[in-house]
């Protein structure tokens, strides 16, 4: 008879976090959701944010407003996303460092990265390897015969970022040469110094570099990206030129608070998995040479993870550090 009543009591327990649980999806969301972008506003993000918080507000009916909160190479967003309710109620869209390299670089995060959880994958990024044509480098053999005669004066190049920066270090390495990095607070200011001469060469989010690779102001080397971008056919890349192993790409990814309930996380993710098959985010996203993904939580955590393995290797051997 206790063996009776063991088994019933648990079949109530189960059968009322199941309804708990529908209930808490049915009645979510009944108030404004808060989407955190880990950047100043403008850019090129900018237009796919908008356009994602546009679809989303659409679609689960409450106003998806984007919550702006800049600073410390996007740790004081993810840390107001981590340390949030995991209730449904924030969200964020960030590139994948804030979870990949930010945790190994950063003594001091100020928060606990594990309860911050990618939930979906929204698309992925690559970069372009471009020199400043006073270097006379027009293609990747130029560029290590340039590195390896120029070693009293070594070549320099821009750092936009840690994307940027370990990427490029990633590909020195496999080249077995050393270049001078000159560091920038985003790609903005690194495409400025590039344009100008100010530094010879730079790898740089492919949405920041196009336009100046087509109209020849810079000189367009390799891409990172898996096939030729079109809008620069004639730019191999790396994989083209021998060089699988270097992989500067990253994802573009939502975020949220670990603990978020299933319900929840499904209704959200399946009206994110409809907002970024609109036509005004797939434009978006191909704007800034984002290349579609869409896949949900397994995927998500298994490339990140992945991914941190990948970034944590460079890392290690830079020894790059941040206070």
């Amino acid at each position: 008879m206790k063996m009776f009543f063991k088994i019933h009591l648990v079949c109530m327990a189960a059968t009322w976090l199941a309804w708990s649980s529908s209930t808490v999806a049915q009645d979510w969301p009944n108030k404004p959701i808060r989407m955190v972008a880990p950047q100043p506003p403008g850019g090129g993000p900018e237009r796919t944010i908008r356009a994602i918080a546009k679809g989303l507000t659409e679609r689960l009916g409450q106003s998806v407003v984007v919550d702006y909160k800049p600073g410390a190479d996007g740790n004081i967003g993810s840390g107001n996303v981590a340390n949030s309710p995991p209730d449904g109620y924030t969200w964020m869209l960030s590139a994948e460092h804030v979870a990949t390299i930010n945790p190994f670089i950063y003594k001091n995060l100020g928060y606990d990265p594990q309860k911050l959880v990618a939930t979906y994958l929204v698309g992925s990024l690559n970069q372009i390897l471009a020199c400043h044509p006073k270097t006379g480098i027009t293609n990747l053999a130029d560029f290590v015969r340039l590195a390896h005669a120029n070693k009293a004066k070594p070549l320099s190049y821009a750092s936009p970022g840690p994307n940027g920066y370990l990427g490029m270090e990633m590909l020195l390495d496999e080249l077995k040469i050393d270049m001078t990095q000159v560091p920038y607070r985003g790609p903005a200011p690194a495409m400025q110094d590039l344009l100008g001469g100010q530094v010879d060469c730079a790898l740089i989010v492919t949405a920041a570099m196009l336009e100046h690779v087509r109209s020849k102001r810079v000189v367009g080397i390799a891409t990172t990206s898996q096939t030729r971008i079109p809008a620069v056919p004639e730019v191999p890349t790396l994989r083209d030129l021998g060089f699988p192993n270097v992989e500067g790409n990253f994802w573009l990814a939502m975020y949220a608070p670990r603990g978020v309930p299933k319900p929840i996380l499904d209704k959200f993710n399946k009206a994110l998995d409809e907002t970024v098959r609109d036509v005004e985010v797939t434009e978006a996203l191909a704007a800034n040479n984002t290349i579609f993904s869409g896949t949900g939580p397994d995927m998500a955590q298994a490339e990140m993870a992945k991914a941190a393995l990948k970034w944590e290797r460079i890392v290690r051997r830079v020894k790059l550090t941040v206070d």
